[in-house]
């Protein structure tokens, strides 16, 4: 049985014939460059992530030693991980190959990470291969029938979300804004985290922004739209480089900095102390409508379409491969589920954009249309921005959380990536609002 061992990061070597790369690459420099090529804004999020959390240590690196040299090893899963701590160490050496926006972003990490570099990666040694082969694939080749990883869907991360309290105040205020809408992933990756940890740590600066914290959970003491725009402001300051560490170092400084804050930026307390609403749950002065529980989902569902999810398909075509999603069992024919959800949400966002007169080209990204017509939608009032959130996630390029574009076209063209029945229900249930605003009637 192969035991865990932690491993200086100098002597670990990038595999130049990881599944990830086309090719093999000669040399460890121009292993790196291709990674990062291949990963684009994903290795900017993966080392902002790396930076605030530290290597998951749920996930072991898997290595083997090299063959001529006894005291430096290879890695044969984890070369993601690796990749992002070498370009944190020298983020020069991708300079040429990733985006300008990409390698700015590296060298501002970078400075962060050498305050505190990682020095060792827990791993585990195989002798080689052969000997890893089984683990690599249960890793990487889907669910496998049960074997293989199975991620959570919609429901199972919102249950996780609601459970767990123990998310740091910073953290939770960057979650709100992010599924508001108001946050991109790409500009979250940007935020120096010490900083923004320490002025939402200060209770005053949480006064000036409207929210508290209580029982762990960050609230809001005033209106939430004002919250998030004063939470927005600060997170820019942030971002930008207006406000360092350096700046807010002391108590002084914050409350300085809070003082200094915008009165069009300071909330108004609704609220008293103790009285705060959970963010994202509504409060404020407005007077909101009650709230409508959404219609439960079987868990378990034999076939990607609910039944009780009506959908008002005109187009024959379209009609006849609704129906076929709904009669399709998820278990016997998921190749063939995942072929048709993808056909079918490309088709209805065409329909629905020529329908509405969008102005889109039908040679657009999928991507690119889907969050054009989620936007109509918002606008038109079919959708909420909550609802119309997983499309316009799903629309990120290269993201894999929750419905995906990325991960459609993954299923379609990687013969390596397996749909399971628990991602394609995933797929849906994030998309159905999306689906049945578009086929509503007009």
């Amino acid at each position: 049985m192969a035991e865990p061992t932690d491993i200086p990061v100098a002597d670990l070597r990038l595999d130049p014939e990881n599944p990830r790369l086309s090719t093999p690459n000669n040399g460890q420099r121009a292993t790196i460059r291709e990674m990062a090529k291949m990963q684009g804004t994903k290795l900017r999020m993966l080392a902002a992530d790396i930076l605030e959390y530290g290597l998951d240590p749920s996930e072991l690196t898997i290595v083997a030693r090299l063959e001529d040299d006894d005291e430096r090893f290879v890695v044969l899963d984890g070369n993601r991980r690796l990749t992002a701590i070498k370009v944190l160490e020298n983020p020069e050496v991708v300079e040429g190959a990733v985006s300008p926006s990409v390698l700015r972003a590296m060298r501002r990490l970078s400075r962060q990470y050498h305050e505190d570099p990682i020095e060792n990666v827990s791993c585990v040694v195989m002798r080689d291969k052969d000997e890893a082969r089984h683990w690599l694939e249960l890793r990487h080749t889907g669910e496998r029938g049960g074997a293989g990883p199975v991620l959570w869907g919609s429901q199972e991360s919102a249950r996780f979300r609601a459970r767990t309290g123990n998310v740091e105040p910073h953290i939770q205020a960057l979650d709100f804004l992010e599924s508001r809408g108001d946050l991109s992933p790409e500009r979250r990756s940007q935020i120096p985290a010490t900083t923004f940890r320490r002025l939402l740590g200060t209770p005053y600066v949480r006064e000036r922004l409207g929210v508290e914290v209580a029982d762990g959970m960050l609230r809001g003491r005033g209106d939430e739209d004002a919250v998030a725009k004063a939470l927005l402001h600060v997170v820019n300051d942030v971002a930008d480089g207006t406000i360092r560490v350096g700046d807010v170092y002391t108590v002084e400084q914050r409350t300085d900095y809070a003082d200094k804050l915008p009165e069009k930026v300071v909330v108004q307390l609704t609220k008293e102390p103790g009285a705060g609403v959970p963010l994202g749950e509504g409060g404020g002065t407005q007077t909101s409508q009650p709230r409508r529980r959404r219609k439960q989902v079987a868990r378990n569902r034999e076939r990607l379409i609910p039944s009780d999810c009506v959908l008002n398909v005109t187009e024959p075509r379209l009609r006849d491969i609704e129906l076929e999603l709904r009669h399709l069992k998820l278990e016997s024919h998921p190749n063939a589920v995942s072929v048709l959800l993808r056909v079918f949400l490309e088709l209805s966002v065409d329909w629905y954009i020529s329908d509405a007169g969008l102005g889109i080209s039908e040679k657009a990204r999928l991507g690119a249309k889907l969050k054009a017509v989620a936007d109509d939608l918002v606008r038109r009032k079919k959708l909420t921005r909550k609802q119309a959130q997983p499309a316009r996630r799903a629309a990120q390029k290269n993201t894999f959380l929750g419905p995906s574009v990325t991960q459609m076209n993954e299923w379609i063209h990687n013969q390596h990536m397996f749909p399971g029945p628990s991602d394609l229900r995933s797929e849906w249930d994030g998309l159905q609002p999306c689906f049945v605003a578009v086929w509503s009637a007009r």
